[in-house]
């Protein structure tokens, strides 16, 4: 279904899908028919092209099941790795993307990124936001709802008052780094966020120098969920300690809460 909604705004660049399945002509027909599918799905009954792309599971999947609770029967052996291919209009292979496991799922979002290579920073119509002592956080997700083992991205963006920044991690003894935090939940998996580049910066009179971010700062944070949760609250903490050229204020945390509804698996 991501990849239908990812069809839609892909088509309007001119950009063609289709999805390759070991699954019959008819089983397809099928699927496409009652999911609404409208982009092509191709068959390759037998495996033959799947096989040959090297994208064939014949050792993992017994293992990647097992860590899942899940027991393997036989129709399901030897199934492939889903992934993603970008061609150019050569039909050259120019990106691909796969993930460890066979359960993880992009979101329609992350499809056009593939697709285009172009990343859209673009916030959502659903920002949360809240300000605290000359900060000024955002944030929001791809998209209002998730699937269990479906990628969700949490994207922040930061923004500081003129003249002011924030420390980069390692800082001296006695100062705060900037950190994003993200509230534990049952049935969640948190990935680590990628901060950009940091500046140095020196204060006349110190011999230390510093890393800072100045401006605004954007990131994003990988989350997972592995059930659903049904409608829940995302709480994003951003601890930072603000700094003038001239005085350190002491450190705090803001919060900014997203909320997201969770959908069922597509088992079919």
């Amino acid at each position: 279904m991501e990849l239908q909604d990812a069809w839609q705004a892909l088509e309007k660049r001119s950009v063609a899908v289709f999805a390759l399945s070991y699954d019959s002509v008819e089983v397809l027909a099928a699927f496409a028919e009652k999911r609404g599918i409208t982009y092509p799905l191709l068959s390759d009954e037998g495996s033959h092209t799947i096989r040959a792309a090297g994208l064939l599971n014949e050792e993992h999947l017994v293992e990647q099941h097992a860590f899942y609770g899940i027991q393997t029967r036989d129709e399901q052996r030897g199934v492939a790795y889903p992934g993603t291919f970008v061609l150019d209009e050569a039909g050259v292979v120019t990106a691909k993307y796969f993930e460890q496991s066979y359960r993880v799922r992009p979101t329609a979002r992350i499809f056009e990124e593939f697709a285009t290579g172009v990343a859209r920073p673009d916030p959502s119509p659903d920002v949360a936001q809240a300000s605290r002592q000359g900060l000024e956080v955002r944030a929001w997700t791809d998209a209002p709802t998730y699937r269990p083992y479906q990628q969700v991205r949490l994207h922040v963006e930061m923004r500081l008052a003129p003249e002011t920044h924030v420390f980069a991690s390692p800082v001296p003894d006695g100062y705060t780094a900037l950190s994003f935090e993200v509230d534990p939940l049952d049935g969640l998996t948190i990935g680590t966020p990628e901060l950009p580049t940091p500046q140095p910066f020196s204060i006349a009179g110190l011999q230390d120098r510093f890393m800072v971010y100045e401006d605004t700062v954007r990131t994003t944070i990988p989350l997972l969920f592995t059930s659903n949760l049904g409608s829940t609250g995302i709480t994003l903490r951003v601890h930072a300690q603000i700094c003038t050229p001239l005085v350190c204020f002491p450190p705090n945390a803001t919060r900014v809460d997203v909320t997201l509804n969770g959908l069922d698996l597509i088992r079919d």
